[in-house]
């Protein structure tokens, strides 16, 4: 009798492991959905107006707290305003993730921070440039930027 008991006690851990194992990958899926979701409300999209936070790299021209106004993901005229200045606009295109100013044809790699912040950094240029569509005091970070600089369309 014992070796009947040890062996169907045997196979019913077996039998309840093997069943468990489904919910247990479950858990784990959900995790990893949470950490490859995206926690940005624009769901990595440029659309939108987008503020100048951050200059960085070896050409530090851009004007400080420019605003950019993307209205479609792929391609429109994008509106670039400097502080103070009068509103230019570009026509752009977004091709995965390089966007490119067709009129004047700079060129930038698209990408976003964990904080959802846009990050510009330049592919045929030396800038890192830095958007927030959520713009506080505490994210305006401009010491790097030159006064009398113009926008992130041209190269100076």
């Amino acid at each position: 009798m014992s070796d009947k008991y040890k062996t169907f006690s045997l196979r019913l851990i077996t039998g309840l492991m093997l069943v468990s194992l489904p919910f247990l990958g479950s858990d784990c899926e959900d995790v990893i959905n949470q950490i490859t979701t995206n926690p940005c409300s624009n769901n990595s999209s440029i659309v939108g107006e987008w503020t100048l936070i951050y200059n960085a790299g070896t050409l530090l021209d851009i004007c400080p707290g420019e605003v950019v106004n993307f209205p479609s993901q792929s391609s429109g005229t994008a509106t670039l305003t400097c502080p103070s200045q009068n509103p230019i606009s570009r026509l752009y295109t977004l091709s995965g993730t390089t966007l490119e100013y067709t009129e004047t044809g700079m060129q930038y790699n698209v990408n976003f921070t964990e904080n959802c912040e846009l990050v510009l950094s330049g592919i045929n240029n030396e800038r890192i440039l830095y958007y927030s569509n959520q713009i506080s005091d505490s994210k305006l970070n401009m010491q790097n930027s030159v006064s009398a600089a113009g926008n992130s369309s041209e190269i100076k």
